[in-house]
C-alpha cells in the first residue's frame, strides 16, 4: 500500500467509503463496519464543508459522531475541514485520530 502524507487525500480515494453524516447516523454506519468485521480498517471519507449537522447542531456533534466511527474500527478522513472544526480537534488533540486532507485555497 502506497504512502501518504499524514494531511493529503491519497490518489486511491476509490478505497474509500463516504459517509454523509446527515443522512447517517454515526451508531448506524458503525454497525454497518461491525457486520464487515472481515474487511481490515474500513477507510471512510466525511466532506465537511456541506455538513448541516455542524451548523445545527455544533462541533461537539460533529466530533462525537467521529468519535463513534473511529471506536468502531475506521480510518476516519475529513475533507474540506474549515478552521474553527480543525482548531477543536487541535485542541482536544483528535488531530492524531482523524487524517485532515488540505482545504483548497
Amino acid at each position: 500500500m502506497p504512502a501518504t502524507a499524514p494531511n493529503s487525500i491519497p490518489n486511491w480515494t476509490h478505497a474509500f467509503s463516504t459517509v454523509d453524516l446527515d443522512v447517517v447516523p454515526a451508531a448506524q454506519a458503525a454497525r454497518t463496519l461491525a457486520r464487515g468485521a472481515w474487511q481490515p480498517r474500513p477507510r471512510l471519507l466525511i466532506d465537511c464543508g456541506h455538513l448541516k449537522c455542524l451548523r445545527s447542531l455544533g462541533v461537539s456533534h460533529v466530533i462525537s459522531e467521529l468519535l463513534v466511527l473511529h471506536n468502531a474500527g475506521a480510518d476516519v478522513w475529513l475533507n474540506n475541514v474549515d478552521p474553527m472544526l480543525a482548531r477543536c480537534l487541535s485542541l482536544l488533540q483528535l488531530n492524531r485520530l482523524f487524517h485532515l486532507a488540505p482545504t483548497p485555497a
